[in-house]
């Protein structure tokens, strides 16, 4: 399963030993930290990615119904 057409806001800030730390604003438990801006957007999708993936396979096993719905 795949993050498709969503679009999550992170927050960058420099690290105090160097490089950045990341933290999703909507999945706050979302964290990442990279050596360049481009390293923290690619941590970040991934990070996202694997996120998602186990909340909605949780949901499944707890047979839990996932649905779904836009803000804007």
């Amino acid at each position: 399963m795949r993050v498709k057409g969503r679009t999550y806001t992170y927050v960058v800030n420099k690290a105090e030993d160097g490089g950045y730390v990341a933290k999703c604003i909507e999945l706050p438990q979302v964290h990442t930290e990279g050596e360049t801006l481009a390293e923290v957007k690619k941590n970040m999708r991934d990070a996202l990615t694997l996120a998602v993936d186990y909340i909605r396979e949780k949901a499944k096993k707890e047979k839990g119904e996932v649905l779904e719905i836009t803000i804007r």
